[in-house]
């Protein structure tokens, strides 16, 4: 499996396995291989992951031999669906049938769809509930827009192209933590008007 890494703003490429630590490849290096729908970070990337993880217990452990990249075999073998069920389990788990999911991270977020839009919600929620609050959220919602615009920008004016795929993914990925502020700021404006109509109601009523 060859695989091309961005490195200081440009593809460079393709690198065996072996070969992507002298390469320049970290953890938050963003890679890519064909079969890939898109390119991922190297954390993200299974083999890659588990390559690293065997390099630093060799480099800790110099009496243990170093071992191999792993093997097309190998690769095959580590792709076994049951591989996360406890052993006492696994057997029960294959007669039921059903074939477990790939964790997920709870943190992990989709940015390959751009981020619900906020803005109409928190202008409303500004004139009716708590304008304080509710101009911080208009300013997130409003960021996020321009955060996922900016990442869907090809080209400049003189034709040159804008960000390198790194940087795309990197708006991406600020324009939903953007989305998600605004939505935070929404739920305390929401919350605050309440608290105000409430005590405006046993004051006049």
């Amino acid at each position: 499996m060859q695989y091309y890494a961005m490195i200081e703003g440009e593809q460079r490429g393709p690198y065996e396995l072996g070969q992507l630590p002298e390469a320049g490849v970290r953890p938050g290096t963003y890679v890519w291989c064909k079969g890939m729908d898109s390119w991922e970070k190297a954390e993200d990337v299974a083999d890659i992951c588990r390559y690293y993880r065997q390099r630093i217990f060799d480099l800790t452990h110099p009496s243990r031999p170093q071992s191999p990249p792993p093997t097309p075999q190998d690769q095959e073998a580590s792709d076994d669906p049951f591989e996360s069920v406890p052993l006492r389990f696994r057997g029960l788990v294959r007669r039921s049938g059903e074939v477990p999911g790939p964790a997920q991270d709870p943190d992990w977020t989709d940015t390959s769809t751009p981020p619900v839009s906020t803005i109409i919600l928190a202008t409303f929620l500004t004139v009716f509930c708590f304008p304080i609050t509710g101009v911080v959220a208009i300013y997130y919602s409003m960021m996020a827009s321009k955060a996922w615009n900016e990442a869907t920008r090809s080209q400049s004016k003189q034709q040159k192209a804008l960000y390198s795929e790194q940087e795309r993914e990197e708006l991406r990925e600020q324009a939903h933590d953007y989305s998600r502020s605004a939505k935070m700021w929404i739920g305390i404006t929401f919350f605050m008007g309440l608290i105000l109509y409430a005590f405006l109601g046993r004051t006049f009523l």
